[in-house]
């Protein structure tokens, strides 16, 4: 299969606007960027988004309730970036939704999507507590002295509207990263993505420090 983000590269594009960042997936492990920037701006994670199909008829048992998973994995993405950035020396502050927009740093958002039969992009939907099907992490980290720019929207389909598992359109204006996940996805994934994400931002604040509005 044919994914449209699979070979996202570092581009001169990237840095000239610079409202995100894109990598290569499936590269395996990559060396320790060593940070050279005197003052790292502040960077905030926003919760990634996700869609929940929790079960028709009576309330679920928490062990059996899906929005018990999914909020997990909403929650394992911001924590494991939170804590990475700090190692590597960053100021980190998590975002939930609702929370006001910064306007100066650096933002960390995205969302867990996945691809169906006919090829289309879809919010990553978790139907039950076990869910095991495949997914992706959808990454972008953007200059906060910038509008935002959308993700994604609702793809105007047939027959298609705003509801979990939604068919959407990924925006041409913003570099994403895709990492592979499962839906099952242990803390140690989502541990390795967000030491991958820090060290594509060092990478990329090393090479265009004056990028960020502080």
């Amino acid at each position: 299969m044919t994914l449209i983000l699979r070979n996202l590269v570092f581009t001169a594009s990237l840095a000239a606007a610079w409202c995100g960042l894109a990598a290569s997936p499936g590269a395996g492990a990559r060396p320790q960027q060593t940070n050279t920037l005197e003052n790292k701006p502040e960077v905030y994670v926003s919760d990634f988004d996700i869609d929940v199909l929790p079960p028709a008829g009576s309330a679920p048992k928490p062990e059996e309730d899906p929005r018990k998973q999914a909020g997990r994995l909403v929650d394992w993405m911001s924590t494991k970036v939170i804590a990475a950035l700090q190692k590597a020396g960053y100021r980190a502050v998590r975002l939930h939704q609702g929370d006001a927009r910064p306007d100066s740093g650096v933002r960390i958002r995205g969302l867990f999507a996945e691809v169906d039969k006919d090829n289309h992009w879809r919010r990553a939907v978790i139907r039950t507590a076990a869910d095991s099907g495949k997914m992706e992490a959808l990454v972008s980290v953007a200059n906060l002295g910038k509008p935002d720019q959308k993700l994604y929207e609702i793809a105007q389909l047939p027959g298609n509207e705003s509801k979990p598992g939604a068919v959407i359109t990924l925006s041409p204006y913003v570099p994403l990263t895709k990492f592979d996940l499962g839906k099952d996805a242990s803390e140690d994934d989502f541990q390795k993505i967000a030491a991958r994400i820090v060290n594509d931002l060092t990478a990329l604040l090393n090479a265009n420090p004056s990028a960020v509005s502080q």
